[in-house]
């Protein structure tokens, strides 16, 4: 079945390379949620001359009104008015409640200009102005009909809710049907897609996100691990750290490449330290890397990282690093992670921060168990390419002889794991590190002093013998949220 691309970014992806052709696609969702705009990006984007897209207003929104707003939007060709994209408004035949009447006069519209694509923005106003649910029934069996005998891919435009599409006959009669939404949230709203049918074709499944910008519509698929799959085989090579002592002490020669290695910690104790030193130590090294902050924009990371000697903007210039910075207040994970991805594709990283994984609960506050199962679906996306990651990971309770990990067994993704503490020796407040696991690698058990000064960085100090126990409790880490 051939398919024809809607050029709206990542779309086709999620359609696993357009709608297929001569398909009639319901396109539902509430008011406001981008049904118009979507259906004209891929108007505006495949009509040409000799294909002609026919745009069919009813009673839900002026024509006048459509194409004011339409201005706005980059995608909008006003060339293409009246030449590659035609429009009719229904709206005078169905103001008088003669919706037989409207759907007979599009069926003549259509016989007469044959249009490649059409879109009926809304349908349901077709239907909702009947005279009753036999004429409405009649009316959609006539339009199907039309549209069977035509070279004609066709977008039916209706404000559905999601229960409405268990019921309602036109749910039953299109070939697919594509539904837009909005998880509100009390500071921002994401928007959404999901494909709920797409006869005698695949497609991914699941719910995504999209933005609306000047630009249009951008779409963000659901983020897997399988995405652009590639095997890897763990092997016993070592990422050093560069860190004085770390890769002596804690992790002798290293990090194993391609593991992912959780640092938990106090604030403010140097979890952010550790991480840049991590990457920028690689980035000498020769291997490219991407930091990805929620806390601190480039230029504060910059400055610190200069504090010790590093040359950032030297290191972006020369394509060995990018910095990802977005407030989590206003995060989309799901935009996020695609700009993550692509800077590891572009630089061919192979150390990746996240600092931190907690800020990333910020943006997923409406979907519960979004949390867990990014953090594991990213660490595997990393791990299937042999990148050595750090995440950091934020603890209360200074000064506390106990050691909780929070989050749905987050901890458990990750396969070191490094605890940065604070301690108070004679009246005096010191720093100690310890690494608590090392999955297939050997690792040091004591707990030992870690000093940060500047230019040196951060570096092991001698054991702290009475410092404190940590404790790791991993049967509440499942229970605390």
């Amino acid at each position: 079945m051939k398919r024809i691309p809607t050029q709206i970014p990542h779309l086709d992806d999620v359609l696993q390379g357009g709608l297929p052709q001569y398909s009639t696609v319901l396109l539902s969702g509430p008011p406001g949620t981008g049904k118009t705009v979507l259906a004209s990006q891929f108007v505006y984007t495949a009509a040409t001359p000799e294909h002609k897209a026919l745009f069919v207003t009813t009673a839900s929104e002026p024509l006048a009104r459509i194409l004011q707003f339409l201005q706005g939007f980059s995608f909008f060709d006003p060339d293409k008015v009246g030449t590659a994209v035609l429009y009719h408004d229904l709206g005078p035949l169905l103001v008088e409640g003669d919706g037989e009447r409207a759907i007979a006069q599009l069926e003549e519209v259509l016989l007469d200009i044959r249009p490649s694509f059409l879109v009926v923005d809304s349908y349901r106003a077709l239907r909702d102005l009947s005279p009753d649910d036999r004429a409405a029934r009649r009316s959609l069996f006539r339009l199907s009909a039309t549209l069977a005998t035509l070279p004609c891919t066709a977008l039916l435009i209706g404000e559905y809710q999601q229960d409405d599409l268990s019921t309602a006959l036109e749910a039953t009669i299109v070939d697919g049907i594509l539904e837009l939404g909005a998880l509100q949230d009390t500071r921002s709203d994401r928007r959404t897609l999901r494909v709920h049918k797409l006869r005698g074709a695949s497609y991914y499944s699941g719910k995504h996100t999209f933005t609306i910008s000047d630009d249009g519509i951008t779409v963000y698929p659901r983020f897997s691990a399988t995405q652009g799959y590639v095997s890897y085989a763990v092997g016993r090579d070592r990422a050093p750290t560069g860190i004085a002592g770390m890769d002596a002490f804690l992790f002798p020669g290293g990090l194993l490449r391609g593991t992912t290695t959780l640092i938990a910690g106090d604030p403010g104790v140097g979890k952010t330290v550790t991480a840049l030193h991590f990457l920028l130590n690689g980035v000498r090294m020769g291997g490219a890397g991407v930091y990805v902050s929620f806390q601190e924009d480039p230029s504060q990371l910059a400055q610190i990282a200069r504090n010790f000697g590093f040359d950032v903007l030297q290191m972006q210039a020369d394509n060995l690093l990018e910095m990802l910075y977005r407030s989590p207040v206003e995060l989309n994970v799901d935009a996020h992670v695609f700009r993550l991805l692509a800077a590891v594709e572009r630089l061919g990283a192979r150390r990746v921060v996240i600092d931190s994984i907690g800020d990333l609960e910020a943006g997923l506050r409406s979907d519960p168990d979004g949390y867990f199962n990014f953090v594991y679906t990213l660490v595997q996306w990393l791990k299937n390419r042999g990148i050595t990651a750090m995440l950091t990971a934020e603890m209360g309770q200074l000064f506390a002889n106990e050691l909780t990990l929070t989050g749905r067994g987050v901890s458990h993704i990750a396969d070191n794991i490094l605890v940065l503490r604070y301690t108070e020796i004679e009246g005096e407040i010191r720093r100690a590190i310890a690494a608590l696991s090392a999955r297939g690698s050997e690792h040091g058990k004591q707990v030992r002093e870690y000093l940060i000064t500047e230019p040196e960085g951060p570096r092991l100090g001698p054991p702290l013998r009475s410092a404190y126990s940590i404790m790791f409790h991993t049967a509440r880490m499942s229970e605390e949220r």
